[in-house]
């Protein structure tokens, strides 16, 4: 029986729970003031609509969904924006959660998504400040495919894109927009591909450390991500790998053609 995929995102937009940021803040109170604080919000809400929805809304397959985390929490004013905002994505779908355990939130908002008559899912993992590729979902799609006939179809099987453009955040100057190719999987659109009764998801183990886990294949054959670097990222975000490979002419075309942005945009973002 051929396989039958089942595409499905999930990002994480101010998720409050005890076990995410506990090695910051000792307490739920403590967290909740950074992630809803006024200028986080206004950073976040910033790279959300400038870069991150775009990208998914000009995604050349739509043939997924998106599940977006957020604590129901979330203040006003920004709950009503934030609504208001995955409600304008056909096909992403805000999922407000308690503060249940990380993980255990996670599993769930993949599992909220009806999989139909699908044998596998593909779940692919972003962060609220990165964006896609416009192909991204397609170059998914096409490499899940070929790699179920590589291995058994009960194997699961990680897909990364190590190939993107990091935006640098610098105070008082235009952000540092340059190239790179990195050694092992980023968080920005890894996934694991997986049978439906397959129980965890790529967000069960660091993604750097992926390779350690699954059969893991690295697509570098277009670049796929932009991650933005600035004073709210939770994680290092040290590049491991190329960088700065492209002349500023070549970086311009490969923003434009595979992003639809200019540079300059994301100089000024």
């Amino acid at each position: 029986m051929a396989a039958r995929l089942k595409i499905v995102g999930l990002m994480r937009f101010s998720v409050l729970t005890p076990t995410y940021y506990a090695e910051t803040f000792d307490t739920l109170d403590k967290a909740a003031a950074h992630l809803f604080s006024p200028e986080r919000m206004t950073l976040r809400f910033r790279i959300f609509e400038a870069l991150v929805l775009p990208s998914l809304l000009a995604q050349t397959d739509a043939d997924f969904e998106m599940v977006i985390l957020t604590a129901d929490q979330l203040p006003e004013p920004w709950m009503t924006r934030l609504v208001e905002l995955v409600g304008a994505v056909p096909n992403a779908r805000l999922l407000p959660v308690g503060t249940d355990r990380h993980y255990q939130l996670l599993r769930e908002g993949y599992l909220s998504v009806d999989t139909g008559d699908a044998t596998h899912r593909v779940m692919f993992r972003l962060d609220d400040d990165d964006a896609l590729s416009l192909d991204y979902i397609s170059r998914l799609r096409a490499n899940a495919r070929g790699l179920l006939r590589l291995q058994k179809p009960d194997v699961p099987q990680v897909l990364a894109f190590n190939r993107g453009v990091y935006v640098q955040f610098r105070d008082g100057a235009d952000n540092d927009v340059f190239d790179a190719c990195e050694r092992a999987p980023l968080s920005a659109g890894t996934a694991l591909l997986a049978p439906l009764d397959y129980p965890r998801n790529p967000y069960r183990y660091n993604h750097r450390q992926l390779a350690q886990y699954y059969p893991t294949y690295s697509d570098i054959s277009a670049p796929s991500f932009i991650r933005t670097v600035h004073g709210d990222n939770k994680s290092n975000p040290a590049q491991m790998g190329l960088t700065r490979q492209l002349r500023e002419s070549g970086l311009e075309r490969q923003l434009q053609r595979n992003f639809g942005v200019e540079l300059a945009d994301l100089r000024e973002l």
